[in-house]
């Protein structure tokens, strides 16, 4: 038997132990990392060196950095104002939150901003007496800054990656926003089916308890510490600027890793309370993801499916209209148990010389690969700001019905889209 094919069997059943729910979430991530290892697919330090991924860090040390805002009063000060300007109706609230997020995102990295974002609504929903939910509140702004990341050539790695694509290629590259009109007819779609029915069917679907975290009543009542909250607010904005400027070529997870310790040596954070309070779970789904992602790359089982689906279609595949739909379809699908980064240029490396071959513009071919990897949303493990929420108690059902259905919307969204500006038809 192949490593592909391992790979491949491993992927089913890691699925299907998401369905049936057995175990939690991260427990059932650290199964599939641990089984490719015994199947040979990764070696050991392959596996566990995932841990020390970039994303991993990044995480890690936004997460302190903004408890550390928190921590400085700006967290419950910001939420006081916040509850008081969109008042008690939830579904506003949550289209709100997911329409900020998305345009922030253009500019922004994902997880940083979500961290941000999560931290702010634990203080809202708690100034609110329950009238505004964790819940049904931190789902929608990934989703929204997972959208609005594609818009930009900074918000995401996706689009870049495959813009380097065309680039050795010599093709017609992409400029600064030309993934932007794509990511704002999805953002606006999504914007309205939260209006219309979205909030409703995720607030039926969401029949759990709300999450309550072990700090979350105290956030509203730390008093505002003016040292700390300068000290906090310019280590965050610094690290965000140096996350879109990048000046020095510097790591962004070690950019975030440096801000948390000069805060933790500043006494802006106590370092044993930032460790106690880190959601562990949602870094070890990440870390353990990130290494089974790294043995569908490494066995070759991603080109094996994608190779399958280009031989089904045969002669159709010099349509520009089946080229784009294979590929939206074929970086979604996989996207669901892939790291964005490593699927994008794989799908754009296959896609843009195939559609060159074809006779067909590669651009909107390569922003289906883009685009189809980045709504990948049923899965806990389909990105970084998605695997980050599940502290709100969100279970695998909970990701396959909301996550999948806005993934849908997006898809159908984007094929529309591509169709319309580049005339495909």
């Amino acid at each position: 038997m192949t490593q592909s094919t391992i790979a491949i069997g491993i992927i089913i059943c890691l699925f299907i132990l998401y369905l049936v729910d057995v175990f939690p979430v991260a427990v059932t991530t650290m199964l599939g990392m641990v089984a490719m290892v015994f199947a040979g697919v990764l070696s050991f330090s392959e596996a566990f060196n995932s841990f020390a991924n970039s994303s991993v860090m990044l995480v890690i040390g936004m997460i302190i950095i903004v408890d550390a805002l928190l921590e400085s009063g700006i967290g419950g000060k910001f939420g006081r104002v916040l509850s008081r300007m969109v008042g008690s109706h939830e579904r506003t609230f949550v289209i709100v939150m997911f329409l900020s997020a998305a345009v922030i995102s253009g500019f922004m990295t994902n997880a940083p901003l979500v961290a941000m974002y999560m931290s702010f609504i634990a203080a809202i929903a708690d100034a609110s007496d329950g009238q505004l939910t964790k819940k049904n509140s931190y789902m929608p702004v990934a989703m929204g800054a997972l959208i609005g990341g594609t818009g930009t050539l900074i918000g995401s790695t996706a689009p870049l990656l495959a813009n380097n694509v065309l680039q050795q290629y010599g093709v017609k590259t992409m400029n600064f926003f030309t993934p932007m009109p794509i990511a704002l007819s999805i953002i606006v779609v999504v914007a309205i089916c939260y209006r219309l029915f979205l909030y409703k069917k995720q607030a039926k679907w969401f029949d759990f308890e709300e999450v309550k975290d072990e700090d979350e009543k105290a956030i509203n009542d730390v008093p505002l510490d003016k040292r700390r909250a300068v000290i906090s607010g310019a280590v965050f904005v610094i690290c965000v600027l140096l996350f879109i400027i990048d000046p020095f070529g510097w790591d962004v997870g070690l950019v975030a890793v440096s801000g948390a310790l000069v805060l933790i040596m500043t006494k802006c954070i106590d370092g044993k309370k930032a460790l106690k309070n880190m959601q562990w779970s949602a870094v070890v789904t990440l870390g353990a993801a990130l290494a089974i992602a790294t043995g569908f790359v490494k066995s070759g089982a991603g080109e094996v499916i994608i190779n399958w689906l280009i031989n089904v279609l045969g002669t159709w595949v010099t349509n520009p209209v089946v080229l784009v739909t294979v590929f939206l379809l074929a970086g979604y699908i996989l996207s669901l148990f892939m790291a964005n980064g490593s699927l994008v240029s794989m799908l754009a490396a296959i896609a843009v010389p195939l559609a060159m071959e074809s006779g067909c513009d590669p651009m909107p071919v390569a922003l289906s690969c883009v685009f189809g990897a980045s709504l990948a949303m049923a899965t806990p493990v389909a990105s970084t700001s998605i695997t980050m929420v599940e502290v709100a108690g969100y279970r695998f059902k909970d990701y396959f019905r909301v996550g999948g259905l806005v993934g849908v919307i997006g898809l159908i969204t984007t094929w529309v889209a591509l169709v319309l500006i580049y005339g495909l038809i």
